[in-house]
């Protein structure tokens, strides 16, 4: 897995007035690399018609993402012109490489939304949410051209900070939907294959499939938790949890399953 290097153009405005920045390059690192793996590993619940979809938008997302790693090295090697000589031309090269890494920024996010949008066609609370979430993106990107000074910037980033941690709420609980909606088809496949090889879904099997739905909900219940106003506080581990017991669980169907049609057929 590539080891990704996130600071964010807009930390040094922060750091200059004594604040952190928004988007931290721990934090960053910690999310692009699950949505990696989200890219990388998982196989999504497609309609019919998506799986096309997905991987445009999949390579989209790590074009953007190769292009957001050139931009922000460009800022650094431009931050640091500035700061050697402070001159109006050095600002000015810097307020510009700084709106094209929020600009190549949102663009990778909104390429990993639309990525998972199309792994939820079971979920449309979960899909017209996303969507509003990528058209705010590029309203923002309408917006950014025009940010021609460090106050801007600042005003700019500040608004941002407060809607990005709404941003990865929806985007953990879609994360956490989309992987809910894989493990459901599995279990519809389990019970399909004990009606066809006619075995009685008796309370073992029902049993173990309450509780695979039960670790649903209670994965779902870590995505409803309150927000800090400053912070995002990450429930995805939480719920991976939950997320593995139900994996657990259906591999326990799946055995005694398999133990049982060996017995049905001796």
């Amino acid at each position: 897995m590539v080891k990704l290097v996130y600071t964010y153009a807009l930390g040094a405005y922060a750091e200059r007035r004594g604040g952190s920045s928004p988007l931290s390059g721990t934090f960053l690192l910690h999310l692009f690399m699950w949505l990696l793996l989200f890219l990388s590993l998982v196989k999504p619940v497609f309609a019919q018609d998506t799986p096309d979809l997905y991987i445009q938008y999949r390579t989209d997302y790590l074009y953007q993402r190769d292009l957001y790693q050139k931009d922000y090295l460009d800022y650094l090697n431009k931050k640091d012109t500035y700061a050697q000589y402070g001159s109006l031309t050095a600002e000015k090269d810097k307020i510009t490489s700084t709106k094209n890494v929020f600009l190549s920024q949102n663009l990778m996010l909104k390429n990993y939304l639309m990525a998972l949008r199309v792994t939820l066609p079971n979920s449309p609370s979960h899909q017209e949410k996303l969507q509003q979430w990528e058209s705010w993106l590029s309203t923002q990107n309408q917006l950014i051209p025009n940010l021609n000074s460090t106050t801007s910037i600042r005003t700019w980033a500040s608004t941002f900070h407060t809607q990005y941690i709404a941003i990865q709420q929806q985007l953990y609980s879609s994360l956490i939907q989309s992987q809910i909606d894989r493990r459901l088809n599995t279990l519809d496949e389990i019970k399909k294959l004990a009606q066809t090889a006619g075995v009685e879904w008796d309370y073992n099997f029902s049993d173990k499939e309450n509780k695979v739905k039960q670790s649903f909900q209670d994965a779902i219940d870590t995505t409803q938790q309150n927000q800090r106003q400053d912070q995002f506080s990450d429930f995805y581990p939480e719920a991976k949890e939950f997320l593995d017991l139900a994996d657990i669980y259906l591999r326990s169907l799946i055995s005694d399953l398999k133990s049982t049609i060996i017995k049905n057929n001796q």
